[in-house]
């Protein structure tokens, strides 16, 4: 079982990675519980929390940190990444970092559209990968 942790904030870019990660997800027949928090930040503990539960072979998370006008957009980077990092590093269930960090709207827009790159078609695969590589192990 995958789960699927999406910040709302952003929600017009989350929600299309996320719809590029289900539809992977779906095709491949890979099982999935998707969860909802507040923002990027919220991740970082909701993902801890999965983590202890022992129930999912993978966790993605999604968010989209767009930068504004101010220090906060460096400032969730840098938690988000940094939080992150020390769960993988803790602990052996695959995180897959969906967070996108780009520098305005039109970028995250080319990540996230379904008929442009979307990213959330990689995190499944991404986490498909993990999962299938720890089971050799």
């Amino acid at each position: 079982m995958i789960a699927i942790i999406k910040a709302q904030f952003n929600s017009h870019i989350t929600d299309l990675l996320e719809a590029g990660c289900l539809d992977y997800l779906t095709e491949h027949n890979l099982p999935f519980n998707t969860f909802e928090c507040p923002g990027a930040v919220e991740t970082v503990v909701y993902a801890n929390k999965l983590i202890s539960t022992g129930k999912y072979k993978a966790i993605i998370v999604i968010g989209a940190i767009i930068k504004g006008d101010t220090d906060h957009y460096e400032y969730v980077c840098q938690y988000v990444t940094n939080g992150i990092s020390q769960l993988s590093a803790l602990h052996t269930t695959p995180i897959i970092f969906g967070i996108l960090t780009v520098q305005n709207e039109e970028l995250a827009y080319e990540r996230a559209a379904i008929d442009r790159m979307n990213k959330g078609k990689e995190f499944g695969e991404t986490a498909q990968f993990m999962i299938q590589a720890f089971e050799l192990l």
